[in-house]
């Protein structure tokens, strides 16, 4: 009888480990945020949620059981929006987006100088923000037209939309499609004193799963494809105190 309680216990835990998640994408259907969750989704059992926006996303994560998503450091301080609680047992991963500045227009900010100039980017305060303090000191008035993600910001800027973009580093590569573009500021480089910290991160799931999906994240991290698909990014694993305090500051940033 011990011997049977001892298996199913175990078998328990193996299946709290591996319990179908329902993986849910508050990002645009073409951009990081899906890219994540679709990798990640490629060695976990789960039914995927296209929430678009983090209001829809919220509706289905409020009251769930077993769910991951990636939640942007950027909602936790809008007082119109409601997030999930992020902490040291349910953080899987943070992962760091630098960004960067191109344009077919202009081969640096210096030639913007006195200039409006239309930039495709996010349509976020934080954005605008920090978008219209660097014109401040550069003496550029950046005119947003504003999109919800960053693979709608790619397919914005290469269609015309606006001849400047401000997006992350992940998107290099596609935004140099077009022959005719620079990509002339970068984060990394100091240029642009803005970047994004986001969180990979269970809701209403047991420790065992949480820890799994860590497992399952460290390993990719350390791939060619995930360095290859992310470039421009790091990945922290874990729910670490370091790590939580690192969202918790950038949520601040957000919040000024």
């Amino acid at each position: 009888m011990k011997n049977l309680i001892t298996l199913l216990a175990a078998m328990f835990i193996a299946t709290s480990a591996h319990a179908e998640m329902t993986i849910v994408n508050p990002g645009s259907e073409g951009g990081a945020f899906r890219q994540v969750l679709s990798t990640i989704g490629e060695h976990v059992d789960h039914k995927f949620v296209q929430a678009n926006n983090p209001v829809t996303a919220w509706s289905y994560i409020d009251g769930a059981s077993d769910v991951l998503t990636v939640w942007s450091s950027e909602w936790p301080g809008d007082a119109e929006l409601t997030s999930p609680v992020i902490d040291g047992s349910n953080l899987v991963a943070l992962m760091t987006y630098e960004t960067m500045m191109c344009s077919r227009q202009f081969a640096s900010m210096d030639a913007m100088s006195g200039k409006d100039v239309k930039i495709a980017t996010w349509g976020s305060e934080p954005v605008a923000k920090f978008l219209s303090a660097l014109g401040a000191k550069h003496i550029i008035n950046f005119i947003v037209v504003p999109f919800g993600g960053s693979g709608s910001t790619t397919k914005g800027y290469i269609a015309g939309d606006a001849d400047t973009v401000f997006t992350i580093t992940t998107r290099q590569g596609a935004i140099e499609e077009d022959s005719a573009t620079s990509c002339i500021a970068f984060s990394a480089d100091g240029d642009l004193g803005f970047r994004f910290v986001d969180a990979i991160a269970t809701v209403g799931a047991d420790s065992a799963t949480t820890e799994n999906l860590r497992g399952v994240v460290e390993k990719l991290s350390i791939t060619t494809s995930w360095n290859d698909q992310f470039s421009g990014t790091a990945t922290y694993v874990g729910g670490s105190a370091s790590n939580v305090a690192m969202f918790e500051e950038a949520v601040v940033n957000f919040s000024k």
